[in-house]
């Protein structure tokens, strides 16, 4: 054997077992807390955040906590068997950057106190996590968590499932949910994938700026103008919608097994405003994959058809519609997505208002 071939076959060999080695003791195959760390799930953790960049506030430093089943939540905390509603979601049920206290669920919990019911509501949040991750919680995090048994499992979806067109659809493919093989077990498991997962998810949040910052509003110009390609438009149609109607299908029955009754909420953003039931979305042209165009008039179309999508296969009562409600101000966002402390109040205040007209919720 050549001397160069064969210094190639060592190094191949050395990577190989480098790799297997991290396997054995950083993924999920044989440990399955880090099969929930390598889903980004955070566990047993107190955090302080300097948030003066991202928002104005009388305390600065925030506290951000996380129990030792994965939890957010301060009257529940550790207390599984105590929560009454738990709240699932991406990085806008999470709230990396407010603090403990000043959750929208926090808010939920003190309105209904308020009114005289004793309610726990718990955070399940999870930045970056899509209906596809939300299914993974319901199959790997949930079921660890020892006499977890919420009367109301609420869903803060949409946003993230927004930007699921074409390739992605094989991450999120049909067959896959149902009948999960071996390429499922990967990515649940392997430590390789999931970091290949979370880079992927990081250079698409600076692409359609889904990462938290700071947005000067009063700089971006509205326009009732839409810009929408007729081909994304398609996709959604044949491939968005059928694949997110299936996930949602799957997470009520989910919450149906554990007599739990789903609720879904729609999602507000600041890429559009609502003024008269006009749609006023920002000016600015962005792309999915690189060639399809949209405003923010076109992505309140595309968000719409997603909230549809959940209506048809949920019951519409069970279906809080907050993408369209015209209270919010620039004031409740520090960038497109992710809510300040007012505008967390205002979220939770109005939850639980729409919670108290469900009759069957009371």
């Amino acid at each position: 054997m050549p001397k160069k071939l064969k210094v190639i076959l060592v190094n191949i060999s050395i990577l190989l077992i480098g790799v297997l080695l991290m396997e054995v003791f950083f993924g999920g195959w044989f440990n399955s807390s880090n099969q929930l760390s390598n889903l980004g799930i955070i566990r047993d953790a107190k955090f302080e955040f300097d948030v003066s960049h991202l928002y104005t506030t009388k305390n600065p430093t925030i506290t951000y906590s996380r129990d030792k089943f994965g939890l957010r939540g301060i009257s529940a905390f550790n207390q599984p068997s105590k929560i009454k509603i738990l709240t699932v979601g991406g990085s806008t049920t999470d709230q990396r950057y407010l603090d403990d206290s000043k959750t929208w669920q926090e808010v939920l919990e003190k309105e209904y106190r308020k009114n005289g019911v004793e309610m726990y509501v718990s955070n399940a949040g999870v930045d970056g996590q899509s209906t596809y991750g939300h299914l993974k919680s319901t199959e790997i995090w949930f079921p660890k968590i020892e006499n977890l048994q919420p009367d109301i499992i609420l869903f803060y979806v949409g946003i993230n499932d927004f930007y699921k067109v074409s390739s992605d659809a094989i991450y999120d493919d049909i067959k896959e949910i149902e009948t999960p093989g071996l390429r499922s077990q990967i990515k649940d498991k392997s430590v390789i994938y999931n970091v290949y997962r979370k880079l992927r998810g990081m250079q698409k949040a600076k692409k359609f700026e889904v990462g938290h910052r700071k947005v000067d509003f009063s700089k971006i110009p509205f326009t009732t103008e839409e810009v929408l390609d007729e081909k994304l438009l398609e996709l959604y149609d044949e491939k968005n919608l059928i694949a997110f109607k299936a996930r949602i299908k799957k997470l009520i029955v989910y919450a149906e097994s554990i007599k739990a009754i789903p609720i879904f909420i729609t999602q507000p953003t600041f890429s559009y405003q609502i003024r008269n039931g006009k749609v006023y979305g920002m000016e600015t042209v962005q792309y999915v994959e690189d060639k399809y165009a949209y405003n923010g008039v076109g992505y309140n179309k595309l968000l719409n058809k997603l909230n549809e999508a959940m209506k048809e296969v949920s019951e519409p009562e069970l279906v809080i519609d907050l993408t369209n409600d015209s209270a919010w101000n620039a004031i409740d966002f520090y960038d497109y997505y992710h809510m300040t402390e007012v505008g967390a109040e205002k979220l939770g205040k109005k939850i639980y208002q729409k919670l108290s007209e469900i009759k069957f919720v009371k």
